[in-house]
């Protein structure tokens, strides 16, 4: 780590009086690499907090030589001498040999964010997707492009694999567009993503079906943030990696998140990790107490972007420990009975959705009133296999729990 946890900030905060602390703080978020006592004033406790981060660790006290005259900076050889080799001036002539301390640390360059795709969840428009690429654009002092990807409203077509199979191919071949256009214009490097919801099932298989791909003709990814994730928990993020088709991942998951359980009940291959994250360390968990399924974006969308998404996209991989509030899984997944998750409920529901299309049709439009009885059996029973389901799936998750 060259950058301190956020509890370290909040001790110093306790510790040292006044705002030095939140100053000194900023000044580590701003990646500035070298600290002086004038920085921080008042000089007496600027000192003693920079001691005191020396200490722990976090800075490196040396000494630096400076010439009197013409400020240029003197190595040992040329402060022990008597003129200074820039401007050729005695330094006994202007008071001597200026020496001073200072705190330095190692920072590594930030990353470059080359472009990146925004993709929105299965109900929603995807309002959110303008809102973040406005922050992306006006944060960082230059433009960054962001491909928003819209795919529509969803809802029973979730359910369905060949409409899931489908959305994702549909995807992958605008992906495929836009890498191509994306490099015609000089945008070289691999393009980081955003993804919520449904969106990020679409992203994980679309991941997965690459890997029976040729490798030249793969898609691949730098960092991605998922937030109300309906992927498995114990989804192969490795392989992936270890793949190339992607550097790092981000789940952003809220704790009170009541989608995310039903998607591993409804869409075959689904699961609650952005309720619970990942398991593994291939994933960046980060914890949002008590948010719902889109709250990320609804609640304060600025607060997610700074807090978490920007330093994830922008840090060296060795700085991710500074980025707050990660919480893994602490016990594992278990997911539901191989009936239960998502394979009989597409053949309750879709007969359900069906029949009640049928009967208001029926009624309204008198085309089909003569069959009306049997969609209203075909209705019955369908919402009885709907209600066995969610009975046993709730039976399951008591159980789970107990």
């Amino acid at each position: 780590m060259t950058a301190p946890p956020a509890v370290y900030w909040e001790t110093l905060a306790s510790e040292f009086a006044g705002t030095q602390s939140a100053r000194l703080r900023e000044l580590f978020e701003n990646r500035l690499t070298e600290f002086t006592a004038d920085d921080l004033p008042p000089r007496d406790t600027a000192i003693a907090l920079l001691e005191r981060v020396a200490a722990d660790g976090w800075l490196e006290r040396t000494k630096r030589m400076r010439c009197p005259n013409c400020n240029h900076e003197l190595d040992p050889t040329a402060a022990a001498g008597d003129v200074c080799p820039e401007c050729n001036e005695a330094f006994s002539q202007h008071g001597g040999v200026i020496t001073e301390t200072i705190y330095l640390r190692d920072v590594a360059p930030t990353r470059v964010v080359d472009w990146v795709i925004a993709i929105h969840g299965m109900n929603t428009n995807g309002a959110w997707q303008e809102s973040f690429s406005w922050l992306l654009s006006t944060t960082w002092g230059r433009s960054v492009p962001v491909a928003v990807y819209k795919y529509g409203i969803v809802l029973a077509g979730v359910i369905m694999a060949w409409r899931r199979n489908t959305l994702r191919d549909q995807l992958r071949e605008k992906l495929a567009a836009l890498r191509d256009e994306a490099r015609a214009q000089g945008f070289t490097g691999n393009p980081d993503l955003i993804a919520h919801s449904f969106g990020t099932w679409l992203v994980g298989h679309l991941l997965e079906r690459e890997l029976a791909r040729p490798p030249q003709e793969r898609l691949a990814f730098g960092r991605i943030i998922l937030t109300g994730c309906v992927l498995r928990p114990d989804f192969d993020w490795k392989r992936l990696k270890d793949a190339g088709l992607v550097e790092a991942v981000l789940n952003h998951y809220g704790t009170a998140d009541s989608v995310v359980p039903l998607a591993h009940a409804t869409i075959l291959d689904a699961g609650p990790s952005g309720r619970r994250g990942f398991h593994g360390q291939e994933v960046l968990n980060i914890r949002a107490e008590g948010y719902g399924h889109s709250d990320l974006f609804l609640r304060d969308l600025a607060h997610s972007y700074n807090d978490y998404w920007k330093p994830f996209l922008r840090l060296p991989r060795k700085e991710f420990d500074s980025i707050p509030d990660r919480i893994d899984p602490t016990t594992s997944w278990r997911p539901l009975p191989w009936p239960l998750r998502g394979t009989l409920f597409p053949f309750v529901a879709l007969p359900l959705i069906a029949a009640m299309i049928a009967l208001v049709d029926a009624c309204v439009g008198r085309g089909l009133w003569e069959v009306r009885g049997v969609f209203a059996i075909v209705l019955l029973v369908s919402l009885g296999g709907v209600l066995a389901l969610l009975a046993s799936i709730a039976i399951v998750w008591l159980v789970q729990r107990i």
